[in-house]
């Protein structure tokens, strides 16, 4: 598996050179991303088509789910990290950040891209589990860099409640290792692909409260309601580029450890068990994150609400569980890391210009900002739903397949339906609120940096796929939707 220790190796790699060489610690972290993309999606197109495979005698795993969050932690890394040089740049010129402190944010960074990169592909779910707590622990400081009052605290509840809920979660873990030794071969460990191909012998008490457990663990740190208050702080007073990072990569790394104790938990106990409970999460995380949007005050918090909602629209869908519906899970999370980034580096970009993110004190932006305004409203377009945009297309595939369902599905589109209006309707008059009033008389002078790199061209993918997917990435969403299929016992 050389494209694996290249996918692996490359963030260290970066750490380590931004870490000799701080002066050019940004062009380092740029070429390393990019590179790392480039290995990542060589890797994730193996996953996609290739069987399953295991590496270094059973210590790496790929598959078509491994493959998808692979690709997009890489790719929202790589816009985050060009992102970063000119956010970092215009901090260093307002006083906020000292030039000599640049390096350690790449550093962190790397290291941060690395944790997330790792969850995917290992296949001991136990060291999973650390490569998730890994990820707390590095992004916290990343929230906590530009040392703020407000960043501090912010970083501290991040840690402290994720932390807590990642203990659950390693519960979870001990139960299903015992559940294991008891019920398959005892030699088999916790190594995922064995404990898939034997879930229907786990013990299914055992199962269930490991289940439970992992659900309030690790949704913890995927955002979902009621374990969700950490992520309005984090995202919101965090850098921007991590504020993406968070968003777009780490959300779903803490998804896809639910996802894999799902088929577990599915193959022993039934489908019903499990994936009730996802569509009930579900539907809390969509209606939990309305009124907040509603009555939201500060632009990147009404954006971090907003990924509680789509974070409650994957786990319906998985909950519901059709083909269709777990085809349109997959393409939701590709179209979410998308169109998330885009937001939150247009709100970056309109916050540093104006020296803040309160939405009373933003306005015109259309006049002092134009291409993040632009940015903001259409890529807001996009993430919200509306046709012809990609989500639009997920989200309708989930709602198909949710009105074919059980009573329970039905319920859980009904939801949708409510949740994405309301969702859309607050979001969108709070972004012209933004742009179009007028705008007030003094500003800061900013750099702009890759602009429409970085609003421009994920606006366009979400356009180009709502209007057409091509077989480069229907057929990938199709693997693993085929991954994420339960088996009942």
């Amino acid at each position: 598996m050389i494209l694996v220790a290249a996918v692996l190796g490359l963030p260290l790699l970066t750490a380590l050179a931004c870490a000799i060489a701080p002066r050019w610690s940004p062009r380092a972290g740029v070429a390393g991303s990019v590179l790392a993309l480039a290995a990542a999606l060589g890797l994730a197109a193996e996953g996609f088509s290739e069987p399953p495979r295991r590496g270094l005698d059973g210590a790496l795993y790929l598959d078509a789910l491994s493959a998808l969050i692979v690709a997009i932690v890489a790719l929202v890394a790589a816009l985050a990290t060009i992102g970063s040089a000119s956010y970092l740049r215009n901090e260093v010129a307002q006083g906020h950040l000292r030039p000599e402190r640049v390096h350690w944010f790449h550093i962190w960074f790397q290291l941060s891209v690395l944790a997330m990169l790792a969850v995917p592909l290992l296949n001991n779910v136990g060291a999973m589990w650390v490569a998730i707590e890994g990820t707390t622990l590095t992004t916290a400081l990343l929230v906590a860099f530009l040392g703020r009052g407000r960043d501090l605290e912010a970083a501290w509840k991040y840690l402290m409640l994720c932390t807590v809920g990642i203990a659950f979660a390693l519960f979870g873990v001990v139960l299903t290792f015992y559940a294991a030794s008891h019920g398959t071969d005892p030699g088999s460990g916790l190594e995922w692909d064995r404990l898939r191909a034997g879930a229907a012998a786990l013990d299914p008490r055992l199962m269930r409260l490991a289940f439970v457990l992992v659900l309030v663990g690790f949704g913890t740190k995927a955002g979902l309601a009621p374990m969700h208050t950490w992520l309005p702080d984090a995202h919101g007073q965090g850098p921007t580029p991590v504020s993406a990072l968070l968003s777009g990569a780490l959300l779903p790394c803490a998804l896809y450890g639910v996802l894999r104790f799902h088929l577990l938990a599915a193959g022993a106990v039934g489908t019903t068990f499990s994936s009730d409970l996802l569509i009930g999460i579900g539907v809390l995380s969509m209606l939990v994150a309305v009124p907040f949007v509603l009555v939201q005050h500060d632009l990147k918090r009404l954006l971090a609400y907003s990924s509680v909602e789509h974070m409650g629209i994957v786990a319906l869908a998985v909950g519901i569980g059709s083909p269709l519906a777990l085809f349109a899970a997959a393409f939701h999370l590709f179209n979410h890391a998308l169109g998330k980034s885009a937001l939150f580096f247009a709100a970056g970009a309109i916050g540093q210009r104006y020296g803040t993110l309160r939405l009373a004190r933003l306005r015109g932006a259309i006049d002092v900002a134009r291409a993040p305004a632009l940015g903001l409203v259409l890529a807001t377009l996009a993430i919200s739903g509306l046709p012809p945009f990609g989500t639009f297309a997920s989200e309708l595939g989930i709602a198909r397949a949710g009105l074919a369902g059980r009573p329970a599905a039905i319920a859980g589109v009904a939801a949708l339906f409510v949740a994405t209006v309301l969702v859309f309707g607050g979001m969108l008059f709070h972004v012209l609120q933004v742009v179009l009033r007028d705008p007030p008389r003094n500003t800061r002078p900013t750099s702009s940096g890759p602009v429409w790199l970085l609003f421009g061209a994920p606006v366009a993918v979400l356009l180009f796929v709502g209007v057409w997917l091509p077989p480069v990435l229907s057929g990938p969403f199709a693997a693993v939707a085929r991954v994420l299929e339960v088996m009942a016992p």
